[in-house]
């Protein structure tokens, strides 16, 4: 990503969360499909996930609207529920990478597929890109934003 948006880097961000909650909400599927055995805590989790995985992306296209439709001159509030829910998609991400490492870890149906191997790894790895790239992007942000108070910055 670039950060050559300006004053809406906030909502490129934004974006970027909406397009990722729907891939991490679709790799649950992935994963259960590529691995027919797995064993049933780790479907119900997966199942879990992907719930949690809708409705955060849910949130996140009604912000998109709302944005939208105020042509883009978020009030305060607006701006920290942005933040809110950036900061939301991210802890979902990085408890989603902290399961299917012991996903990897601790399943045998996993760790007797060398195919299930291969794609939970792609899958953490992409997690982990946006962990990385909308949390280079909210600090980048945050730190040229002059108009908003300390507590509107990016954990």
């Amino acid at each position: 990503m670039r950060f050559f948006y300006g004053d809406k880097n906030i909502l490129r961000a934004l974006e970027e969360a909406e397009f990722w909650k729907h891939q991490e909400s679709e790799h649950t599927d992935v994963i259960q499909e590529v691995t027919p055995d797995l064993e049933e805590e780790y479907v119900s989790r997966l199942e879990e996930y992907k719930e949690i995985f809708d409705s955060t992306h849910a949130r996140i296209v009604q912000l998109i609207e709302t944005a939208v439709n105020c042509q883009n001159m978020l009030s305060p509030e607006i701006y920290q529920e942005i933040i809110n829910i950036i900061n939301l998609a991210v802890a979902q991400s990085k408890v989603f990478v902290n399961f299917l490492g012991m996903l990897l870890r601790e399943s045998d149906a996993v760790k007797n597929n060398p195919a299930a191997v291969v794609v939970i790894n792609h899958i953490r790895r992409e997690s982990e890109y946006f962990i990385g790239i909308v949390t280079a992007f909210m600090n980048y942000s945050c730190n040229q934003q002059n108009g908003f108070t300390k507590e509107m910055k990016f954990q």
